[in-house]
């Protein structure tokens, strides 16, 4: 991935610009755009299978938002059916729809960013400014997996030593219940041997100094540049109106949105903002294949090189003589 080389002030930059619009504005057209550049940066990172697992895990959650809103919202003039004295509208279902293609966009972006974004790049780049802040965040996110990890041990490790029986609810419960009690033993005791650590080491010294491999290069600029250059765009475009989109009591496109291509310097703007690790990519491919025609272009013989290597022919007389007088060997030993 070509995001993940450049500097983390970059990654950070574009998701909190991404995420910014995401959450700002509810419009079928962002909302969508927005999952869809979601999922195509997820399945870059990630693979297929991952990512097919990830939308099957979080779709009920999009199902749930919307039945939910239709039940507890009865605005809107386009009534689908009505059960009781309770109407369902197209209007109630589309808005809990966006709402809920929102949540699972943020939740999508949010796992593209920690995939790319370490808790060392996160560090390097914060640790000289806000270093409190950034240690704490930095810790809080690798306690999470270990914390997740020694939960699996700590269970592997009941189920050997005293068996697992799932048929009955009881022994479940006292098995969670003691799981829980040996996780947090064990977490409390880690964060009083990391804080021992960090006092014999100094931390609060203050003369402890941060160190980060990641350093400002010039190939980081463009990408900064399109991010900020992009991002006012599409703010422009919602200042202006273009994000405008009323759902109740009818939903519809007002015509201010659509007056002097508001909506479509928006949705322009968000694609391509969308759009920059997956272009970013494709620009470095181009690079690639091109520095690679030039090498095989300039790669020429010598003639005097070529003149000195075995041709083929000849080092194919050379092993047909070989093979013949090792036959004629054989004979003579019979």
């Amino acid at each position: 991935m070509a995001l993940k080389r450049y500097h983390p002030t970059v990654i950070f930059l574009y998701f909190a610009a991404v995420l910014l619009v995401t959450m700002l504005v509810r419009h079928p057209v962002i909302a969508g755009i927005s999952f869809l550049f979601a999922v195509l940066l997820r399945l870059r990172l990630s693979g297929i299978a991952k990512t097919l697992k990830s939308i099957l895990y979080i779709l009920p959650m999009l199902v749930l938002i919307t039945c939910f809103n239709a039940l507890a919202n009865d605005r809107g003039m386009t009534v689908l059916f009505t059960i009781g004295r309770r109407s369902f509208s197209l209007e109630a279902l589309l808005y809990g729809f966006i709402s809920g293609l929102t949540l699972l966009s943020v939740l999508f972006w949010f796992s593209c960013y920690s995939d790319l974004m370490d808790n060392g790049r996160f560090l390097a780049m914060l640790g000289k400014r806000l270093p409190v802040i950034s240690m704490m965040v930095s810790m809080i996110f690798r306690y999470i997996p270990d914390t997740i990890r020694h939960g699996r041990e700590i269970d592997m490790s009941q189920r050997a030593l005293l068996g697992s029986d799932d048929r009955q609810r009881k022994a479940k419960v006292t098995r969670a219940v003691r799981l829980a009690s040996i996780l947090m033993a064990w977490s409390m005791e880690n964060a009083i041997e990391t804080a021992d650590a960090m006092r014999a080491k100094g931390y609060q010294s203050g003369l402890r100094r941060p160190y980060a491999r990641v350093r400002w290069m010039q190939r980081d600029v463009l990408p900064v540049l399109l991010t900020v250059l992009l991002t006012c765009l599409a703010v422009v475009g919602i200042a202006m109106g273009g994000a405008a989109f009323l759902f109740y009591p009818e939903w519809y496109v007002p015509s201010r949105a659509l007056q002097g291509g508001r909506l479509y310097v928006l949705v322009c703007a968000f694609a391509t903002l969308g759009a920059l690790p997956l272009l970013l990519d494709l620009g470095e491919w181009f690079r690639d294949e091109l520095c690679l025609r030039r090498h095989r272009s300039s790669d020429e013989i010598s003639p005097y090189v070529a003149a000195m290597l075995p041709r083929r022919h000849d080092a194919g007389r050379w092993r047909l003589a070989s093979c013949v007088v090792i036959d004629e060997r054989k004979r003579d030993n019979s």
